[in-house]
């Protein structure tokens, strides 16, 4: 009871002083009444806030003075337990609320207005040497400091009690509103917390705060944009001063001048015939119109000076002066980015969408930090988030592509950028992922340097996309690979390619599913005669023969079918390059009918057939016969239409009718045999046959007719191989191929391995002699070959098939006889 009296006490003298002298004892009243605040009882806590209210009421401005401990008392009381108390603070609080709206801007307490205690100040007039007597001038100080109030705002921001939420949010609406605070310059320090308000499982705590949100937003913009206005009318007022000053100065010479050239005419009449002086009347009259002139001058000068003077007199635009640190409000609004509130993450892109129209170049020290957790949300489930993500992307990426680096070269930190993306790639979605290759694409337009440093890094993010099934991922990759690749030597594409076959070794799945679709848009991307010239030599360094067999098919499949390609089937088909298909055929000597397919879209005819004549002098095994039954089919497609044309003419192309014949030979009975004897039986007979079985790259007899040398000289004419010592060589190189593959203690374990490859089987089920069932049977439309057999682990542009033909054998010596 005793503190009870004591606090209507303490009330009872400030009313009794008054509002005039109250203020100079508020330093002995208020400290005991803010202590009670804190008291267990409650009925003392409610006095308290009965007696402060009194107190504040007689007080008013005065009050302002010790506002931050009001403040830190009445922060306490909002969230009292006690429903008396908190009904008292309610009541305290709308009128400190209401005395801050009124006088907080500008209230000059009366305990700061008295004159100083300082000695009295003496001046002297230098012109007199009167001494005067004066007082030092008054500072006047503001009862309420706003820059005092920001700590304690700042420490009290971060609570979690939705009561004291509420009341901070309805605290800073009032200063907000009170103008000559500029509550606005204080945003980075109470920013970060009013997010946290957003994550309050109450709803009226996030009702209130999205509303002061969208208040604190609008006052930035609003500045923002008049600031800009303003920047925007000094330079053009800056334009016209120095525009007015050009032209006064050329007036002042052509001036200068006609005074001169007057002054010179006047003294050759100033004296008369007599030598008397001649009074210069017209000079006279001559001379005022530069009087006006001058006079105009000077009160033009007047009216300029004038003119600046009014603009400087222009009425005071709240928020003109105003600084805004963006680079402050990007940092929280990019750390809220990474919240786990779909709130706070909304709330955080729409402020950057905003201030990135208002102060775009702020945003660029943050390129990657922002990147590194914008690009995560593109794939976000709420629909709102990640169209807003998409939004802020795009005005990044315009951002980071029109900005004038002449400024600053080292602004943006590609090098960091380059980082944070390929980091995240691994563990972003589709639509992540493709926005990281956008931003790739663009820092190798702005900074090449950055990218091909990160080689590594890169060569893994485009591996990856790659093999994505995602067709968009895949084109977006292509794209930045044809850009790396275009601009550089082929040792980037060698490296690419090198780590490209050991992804495909690794990932047998991904080899038979998308390694056939990823070759032809390298192809399609890149020219395919570029990768086929880099990927075949690189095969000769592995050791797995299946593999390397499996890429040879893939590779040759391509050249025979895919549209892609078709500028290196012309040019193989031209023999410009002879050194060109040298590679090929030593590196495809592996795969001997992906040889014999080489051989026949180059129009190697006589190369064919002695690569034929080498291969059955060694043990044909079921896949050979399957790869056989395929290029048969193959045959049937529109790339061979022109060698069909030439079946016509037997006596200029005899090897390509004895390859076909070899196929057909090698060949079991089998759909593959009754469309190829079709095929050949549809031809008029054949009456020419060459004189001789050797091999036609042996030394002919020179008793051969004049006709066979003629025939042999056309045979060769689109050989790309014209030289024979490099047909031997080639040849020979062949031979040694296939004799060290069959020598080899793994042969038996190359076709029979757990990877099934063009449909081997396992070795259990193989006997060393043909099948002679129906081999498989593949569609001869480019696009769809063997899609009917295929594993179903593969899709539609996978060449790697599997057999489904009959576990019958028969005898090897038969199947040779046929």
């Amino acid at each position: 009871m005793a503190r009870n009296a004591g606090l209507m006490g303490l009330a009872a003298a400030a009313i009794a002083l008054g509002t005039n002298d109250v203020g100079r004892y508020l330093n002995h009243i208020l400290p005991p009444v803010l202590a009670c605040f804190g008291d267990q009882n409650d009925q003392v806590r409610f006095y308290a806030c009965e007696s402060l209210y009194n107190i504040a009421k007689i007080a008013k401005g005065e009050i302002l003075v010790y506002f931050n401990e009001v403040f830190d008392v009445l922060c306490k009381v909002s969230a009292d337990t006690e429903n008396s108390v908190r009904g008292a603070a309610e009541l305290l609080d709308r009128l400190i609320k209401d005395i801050v709206a009124e006088t907080a801007s500008n209230y000059i307490s009366v305990v700061n207005s008295d004159l100083r205690d300082v000695p009295p100040r003496l001046t002297t007039d230098p012109m007199t040497g009167e001494v005067y007597q004066g007082d030092y001038e008054q500072e006047s100080s503001l009862a309420f400091s706003l820059p005092k109030f920001i700590p304690l705002l700042t420490e009290r921001i971060y609570t979690i009690n939705p009561d004291t939420r509420v009341f901070l949010v309805d605290w800073l609406k009032v200063l907000l509103n009170t103008p000559g605070l500029e509550l606005i310059s204080f945003l980075p320090s109470f920013l970060g917390g009013l997010f946290t308000f957003l994550g309050d499982s109450h709803k009226d705590v996030r009702t209130v705060t999205h509303a002061l949100l969208d208040l604190l937003l609008h006052e930035v913009e609003r500045i923002s944009k008049l600031q800009s206005s303003l920047r925007k009318m000094e330079r053009q007022k800056q334009l016209e001063d120095k525009n007015e000053g050009s032209s006064k100065k050329v007036d002042g010479f052509l001036i200068a001048e006609k005074k001169k050239t007057l002054m010179t005419a006047l003294g050759k009449l100033s004296i008369d015939k007599n030598g008397h002086p001649v009074e210069a009347a017209r000079p006279k009259d001559d001379a005022k119109p530069e009087a006006v002139d001058s006079d105009s001058s000077v009160s033009e000068t007047v009216g300029v000076v004038s003119s600046i003077a009014d603009r400087d007199g222009e009425d005071y635009i709240p928020g003109q002066d105003i600084h805004l640190d963006f680079s402050e409000i990007i940092d929280i609004l990019v750390n809220n980015l990474a919240s786990s509130e779909a709130e706070i993450q909304l709330v955080a892109i729409h402020w950057m969408r905003t201030i990135l129209t208002l102060s775009p170049d702020d945003f660029v020290p943050f390129f990657s930090k922002i990147l590194s957790l914008l690009l995560k949300l593109l794939s976000d489930p709420d629909p709102r988030i990640s169209e807003s993500a998409r939004i802020v992307n795009k005005q990044l990426i315009e951002l980071c592509n029109d900005y004038n680096h002449s400024k600053d070269p080292t602004a943006i930190a590609y090098g960091s950028i380059v980082n944070s993306m390929t980091l995240q790639f691994f563990d972003s979605k589709v639509d992540a992922k493709i926005a990281c290759l956008d931003w790739l694409l663009l820092i190798y337009r702005k900074a090449p340097s950055q990218i091909l440093r990160h080689n590594d890094s890169m060569f893994l993010t485009l591996l990856k996309s790659l093999s994505d099934k995602d067709s968009r991922l895949t084109e977006k990759a292509l794209e930045l690979l044809s850009s790396l690749c275009s601009d550089s030597n082929d040792n980037y594409i060698k490296k690419f390619l090198q780590d490209l076959l050991i992804l495909f070794k690794k990932d047998t799945k991904l080899l038979k599913a998308r390694a056939n679709f990823i070759m032809r848009q390298l192809c399609a991307r890149l020219t395919p005669e570029r990768i086929y010239r880099v990927v075949s030599p690189i095969l000769d360094s592995y050791d797995d023969v299946v593999f390397v067999r499996m890429v040879i098919q893939i590779l040759s499949t391509n050249l025979i079918t895919a549209s892609e390609v078709d500028s290196l089937r012309k040019k193989l088909r031209s023999g410009d390059d002879g050194m060109f298909f040298n590679t090929l055929f030593r590196s495809w000597c592996q795969n001997p009918v992906s040889v014999i397919s080489l051989c026949l879209v180059s129009e190697n005819y006589d190369m064919a057939y002695s690569v034929l004549q080498a291969y059955v002098d060694y043990d044909l095994t079921l896949n050979d016969l399957i790869q056989l039954d395929v290029l048969v089919q193959l045959l049937e497609s529109p790339v061979f239409t022109r060698m069909r044309l030439q079946l016509l003419e037997q006596q200029k192309y005899p090897h390509l009718h004895k390859s076909l014949y070899g196929i057909l030979m090698i060949l079991p009975q089998s759909k593959a045999f009754d469309v190829l004897n079709r095929r050949l039986n549809s031809v008029s007979n054949w009456t020419w046959q060459p004189p001789s079985d050797r091999n036609v790259y042996q030394q002919r007899s020179s008793s051969q007719s004049s006709l066979s040398n003629s025939v042999e000289s056309e045979g060769y004419q689109n050989s790309v191989s014209q030289n024979k010592l490099h047909a031997r060589e080639l040849l020979k190189h062949f031979n040694n191929v296939c004799a060290a593959a069959r020598s080899s203690p793994s042969f038996g374990d190359v076709y029979e391995s757990e990877l099934l490859f063009m449909g081997s089987v396992p070795e259990s089920q193989r006997e060393p002699s043909y099948k002679t069932g129906t081999p498989m049977r593949v569609d001869s439309s480019s696009d769809k070959l063997g899609a009917s057999k295929r594993d179903s682990g593969t899709d539609a542009s996978s060449v790697i098939y599997r057999s489904s033909a009959s576990r019958r054998q028969t005898d090897r010596e038969s199947s040779q006889a046929s």
